[in-house]
């Protein structure tokens, strides 16, 4: 990781693929001179760690950290917004309100979806920062802050489901290849086939198969004022909640 003086920030997701329940994605900022200490504490991307140790280091981190940033998108907002879109709006929403606060952000670390030097931009231009982005694929592993970021997501969403099981007694991970999960589905779709649960991902293709009276496809283009179609984004769901309250 490049030095710095200033403050670091690392963002990552946690719960893109899932057909049940929020995706989540996590920033977290800490000083250049706490990355030596994470390292230490054994921060590392959350996939290589058990729940146990998220967890641990998940309250390590939010002790360490000089700000942490948590945004739970929900399968109402996933399911009408194009979901790579939809995730560099919320890394640029983080970015935004955390250089708004820390005049001091140094640098951001993003784990990169797509093309990452176009992400990079893209980034920048919504959200208006002018430090360094660094966006690569397999940041989580690259950077710490991302790790942090890694950890923090998982933890959260890992709740997030759990709250789920608690609720309504969905079972599985929650991805549609877990069994668990598919079996769950189906039974719920036996006992109300025209009332998808809240925290089902209707454009999710697998509903076609398992539950087809659930399954609803994404439609990602919204017109803009001259007429042409564009692709939807987080603000156009906004408005469109804001209309309906």
């Amino acid at each position: 990781m490049p030095r710095s003086k200033g403050k670091l920030l690392g963002i990552d997701e946690a719960g893109r693929g899932p057909i049940i329940g929020p995706m989540v994605v996590a920033g977290v900022l800490v000083d250049s001179s706490t990355v030596p200490i994470l390292e230490k504490l054994g921060v590392r991307d959350s996939k290589e760690l058990t729940p146990a140790q998220r967890r641990e280091l998940f309250a390590r981190i939010l002790d360490l950290a000089s700000y942490v940033v948590i945004v739970k998108i929900p399968p109402a907002v996933i399911d009408t917004v194009n979901l790579n879109r939809l995730e560099i709006s919320t890394i640029a929403h983080i970015v935004r309100r955390t250089s708004t606060i820390y005049r001091d952000l140094d640098a951001v670390y993003i784990d990169a979806v797509g093309p990452a030097s176009k992400m990079a931009s893209e980034v920048r231009r919504l959200s208006g920062f002018q430090g360094t982005i660094v966006a690569k694929p397999k940041a989580d592993r690259r950077y710490l802050p991302v790790s942090a970021a890694s950890i923090v997501a998982k933890v959260v969403r890992d709740e997030e489901i759990e709250k789920l099981r608690q609720l309504y007694g969905i079972r599985g991970s929650g991805y549609p290849t877990d069994p668990h999960t598919l079996e769950w589905i189906r039974e719920a779709y036996r006992e109300s086939p025209h009332s998808p649960p809240w925290f089902v991902r209707r454009s999710w293709s697998t509903l076609k198969r398992v539950a087809p009276g659930w399954y609803r496809a994404k439609s990602t283009e919204a017109s803009n004022k001259s007429g042409k179609s564009r692709q939807k984004s987080l603000l156009d769901y906004l408005a469109g909640r804001s209309r309906d309250s």
